[in-house]
């Protein structure tokens, strides 16, 4: 995600309290997301700001996993992209005052057993672990376990958990002979996306909410830590730092899969080495793109790197040994294919190609970023080698903006959904055809909020998130249909509110509403019927 909220440290609090009184009278709940193809239909599911059974719904949704439960219902989480700085860090603190723990959550959505239908909500977490890099112990507060050299301290304070990544029950277990290794449940990762000047912790929960820091996922400001599906001892984890766009990495965590331990012991996520993505030769992305071109396999490597000590040291060695990448975003592994991986790069560091006005949008700054497939020989044993191509360069119609968060489907379509910040570019969910190299418009935000001049301006600080497909636990026998959960975030922190059917746009109303949610958003299910309509062919 966007590092929005450090520009948004300039606004005091007396910001929030500026703007119209004049009271809005529209009771119908916003329709943020509009579909963009005829084949593809959006339904709400949850507001930013409803309460469901006690519980209000907290703002800035961000990464999700979902999974089928034991009676038929379905389990969806959500991540909340809360910083601990700025404007919405200042109504975080506030609102979780008093909290040992302040900040980031994750929601516990409970669907009806067609998936269409939110039943309730809770808070996930019930506990934390937390690493301490001077006793090499763990412990149940995060204060005093920073490096003594850190800077920027790792107190109280979760910061910013952006895109996750649920692992199925079972994924993280291998039978070894006679011998079960591993994790046989369901588990839960998500990361701290602060910046190359804050600090990044790994974490990993089980379904009970118990929350355990993953040391030696390495410091870094994460976007997004996925684990390999391919059954086998080793542990096998990509970790995307969405940092500077001069200085971000792709990371590769490997570890060994145990029989004794917490369920991050067990399921190998505690005792590894960390890697860092080396590209022969190549220093940078945009070096990359003028060397290789787009659809061109190169061989690359990866090489160990540090995990302990402060984070600065940890960046001066991960840079000292990667390559540069350009805010590394989102990533998925092929559902097909364990030896794949897909990620998206949100920037190319003003690329000549990439960042080219789109030509409808003359005026408006653009950055295309892009996708890119990383295929090891063996995904298990990924010292076998592997190759990088890039997929996209950001050239191409209809000229991706920021791409981010990203899913893939077991028939070879990738969504992106784009986060353009505070731009006058609306954000869409954009669909790529891996085979043929097609893209098509999939769904936008609606312009009669989000556009410059609309009719009910809210912001042009928008994006969707955390997408991910649901088809195998939602389709019925015989449904062709593709199914999705998603969210969006809608950034309105001043003189406008994201739910004018629950407040005014006095300056009362509109800090009330903010103090209860940090901002407002939404979540979504997105079916599509068929691909050849959306791509026209």
């Amino acid at each position: 995600m966007k590092l929005r909220y450090k520009v948004a440290a300039v606004l005091a609090i007396a910001t929030l309290v500026a703007g119209t009184a004049a009271a809005n009278s529209v009771l119908a709940k916003p329709e943020y997301m509009t579909a963009s193809t005829d084949a593809a239909t959006i339904k709400p599911l949850a507001y930013v700001g409803d309460t469901l059974s006690g519980f209000t719904l907290r703002g800035i949704p961000d990464g999700m996993g979902a999974m089928r439960n034991a009676d038929g219902t379905i389990t969806l989480l959500s991540v909340h992209e809360v910083p601990s700085y700025g404007a919405i860090g200042a109504l975080a603190k506030a609102a979780d005052k008093g909290k040992p723990i302040q900040g980031t959550s994750i929601t516990k959505f409970t669907l009806n057993k067609a998936g269409d239908r939110v039943l309730k909500a809770s808070d996930l977490v019930s506990s934390w672990s937390f690493y301490n890099y001077n006793t090499k112990q763990y412990q149940s507060s995060p204060v005093g376990a920073a490096p003594t050299t850190q800077t920027v301290g790792m107190d109280n304070f979760i910061s910013r958990f952006c895109s996750a990544t649920l692992v199925q029950a079972g994924a993280l277990s291998f039978k070894d002979g006679s011998t079960t290794l591993g994790y046989d449940g369901a588990v839960f990762l998500a990361g701290e996306e602060d910046g190359d000047s804050g600090y990044g912790r790994g974490f990993a929960f089980d379904m009970d909410g118990n929350g355990i820091n993953l040391p030696r996922m390495g410091l870094a400001s994460w976007e997004n830590l996925m684990p390999n599906l391919k059954p086998g001892k080793n542990t096998v984890v990509m970790g995307n730092e969405d940092g500077d766009a001069k200085d971000s990495q792709l990371f590769m965590y490997v570890g060994t899969k145990t029989s004794t331990g917490t369920f991050a012991d067990k399921a190998g996520l505690t005792n590894g080495d960390l890697h860092v993505l080396n590209i022969p030769n190549i220093v940078n992305d945009n070096a990359f793109r003028a060397t290789y071109g787009k659809n061109k396999a190169v061989d690359v490597k990866f090489e160990k790197t540090i995990w302990d000590g402060d984070m600065k040291t940890q960046q001066v060695d991960h840079a000292a040994k990667g390559t540069e990448m350009s805010r590394v975003e989102d990533g998925e592994w092929d559902p097909k294919n364990p030896n794949v991986f897909y990620f998206v790069t949100t920037e190319s560091n003003k690329d000549p190609g990439a960042t080219k006005e789109n030509p409808s949008e003359p005026g408006v700054s653009r950055d295309g970023g892009g996708f890119w497939r990383l295929t090891f020989v063996d995904g298990q044993k990924p010292e076998l080698g592997a190759k990088l191509e890039l997929l996209l360069d950001g050239t191409e119609a209809p000229y991706l903006s920021k791409p981010d968060n990203m899913t893939v489907t077991t028939d070879g379509i990738v969504l992106l959904q784009e986060d353009p910040g505070n731009n006058a570019h609306v954000a869409r969910i954009v669909a790529f055809r891996i085979a043929d190299g097609k893209l098509a418009t999939v769904a936008e935000f609606n312009k009669d909020y989000f556009a410059k001049d609309a009719s009910k301006f809210m912001t042009i600080d928008e994006e969707s998130s955390g997408i991910i497909d649901a088809t195998a636990m939602v389709a019925k026998p015989g449904d062709t249909k593709k199914y999705f959960y998603f969210n969006a975030q809608v950034h309105t922190t001043g003189a406008y509110t994201a739910r004018p059917d629950l407040t005014t746009k006095s300056p009362s109303g509109i800090l009330k509403f903010n103090q209860k949610t940090l901002e407002g958003g939404a979540y979504y299910s997105l079916t599509i019927t068929d691909w050849k309509t959306v791509f026209g062919s």
